[in-house]
């Protein structure tokens, strides 16, 4: 029997991508620097996936500031704890602008996602409403 269960494992930790028109779920997430931010109902989420693209997402608020009706979402949960913590994270607390840590796998998977690429969503009254890959 519990041979059957971890078989089925993959099935049941699957997530299902959002797509556009669906309700999303309203997260609060911690920042870089310690402090807590909820997902906004209506706003856009920029998530990013890798060093690079959260490298380039930094660079591009660093230079161009933030708006307040945007939310900079990074998946940090396949770095190990280790690693986050003696490399990944003391490098974001560079950045004065908010980087919300998502260390949610089964959360980060329901987002959408393309390889090498930002994804932007654009949140209205907690529904999606467009997905943009950059």
């Amino acid at each position: 029997m519990r041979f059957l269960l971890v078989l089925m494992l993959p099935f049941f930790l699957h997530a299902k991508m959002l797509e556009v028109g669906e309700s999303v779920a309203i997260k609060t997430l911690a920042s870089q620097h310690e402090q807590t931010f909820t997902l906004p109902k209506s706003g856009i989420w920029i998530v990013t996936w890798d060093k690079l693209t959260t490298r380039s997402a930094n660079e591009y608020f660093k230079k161009h500031g933030m708006p307040k009706d945007v939310s900079l979402i990074v998946d940090v949960s396949q770095v190990p704890f280790g690693i986050f913590g003696m490399f990944v994270k003391p490098d974001m607390q560079k950045y004065a602008h908010p980087i919300l840590l998502s260390f949610d796998e089964a959360y980060n998977r329901t987002l959408p996602y393309k390889e090498g690429n930002l994804t932007v969503l654009v949140v209205e009254n907690q529904t999606l409403q467009k997905i943009l890959f950059l």
